[in-house]
């Protein structure tokens, strides 16, 4: 049961760290256009910053399925070792962690922390695909 939740807790931190690189590559992305002002820098830290959030959305459903599978395990576990009953653990004091799908990004009734890290891959990817465009409509007016 131990090792099921420590593989819990370290699928959910590399999801956060996941994020945070991504949100330091978009900073990076701003940093590497005002700083070096070319086009293929610029260019070359968007598609960057837009792969790593399309990984990052792998990841993101990846580790929910993991955790799924841990949480299972972890309640069958309580349940063999009799530790489930009204005066111990009640069967209601955990709840467990739900499917997601990507569309679930949309939904706006959807408000779990699963579904706002995936909005936040999402937004930066657009982040990103915005500043593309930006950017290359930039050298088209030229």
């Amino acid at each position: 049961m131990d090792l099921a939740w420590r593989d819990h807790h370290h699928a959910r931190n590399q999801t956060w760290k996941v994020l945070e690189i991504e949100a330091a590559l978009a900073a990076g992305l701003v940093g590497v256009d005002w700083q070096l002002n070319t086009a293929v820098a610029t260019i070359c830290a968007a598609v960057l910053v837009m792969l790593s959030t399309m990984v990052g959305v792998w990841i993101s459903l990846h580790h929910r399925k993991l955790e799924i599978r841990k949480f299972e395990h972890i309640s069958n576990c309580e349940e063999h070792l009799g530790l489930l009953g009204p005066k111990l653990l009640p069967y209601e004091s955990v709840k467990p962690p739900t499917p997601i799908k990507f569309r679930q990004v949309f939904d706006r009734q959807c408000r779990n922390t699963a579904a706002f890290i995936l909005r936040m891959h999402v937004a930066l990817f657009l982040f990103a695909a915005i500043f593309l465009l930006v950017r290359l409509a930039g050298l088209i007016i030229k």
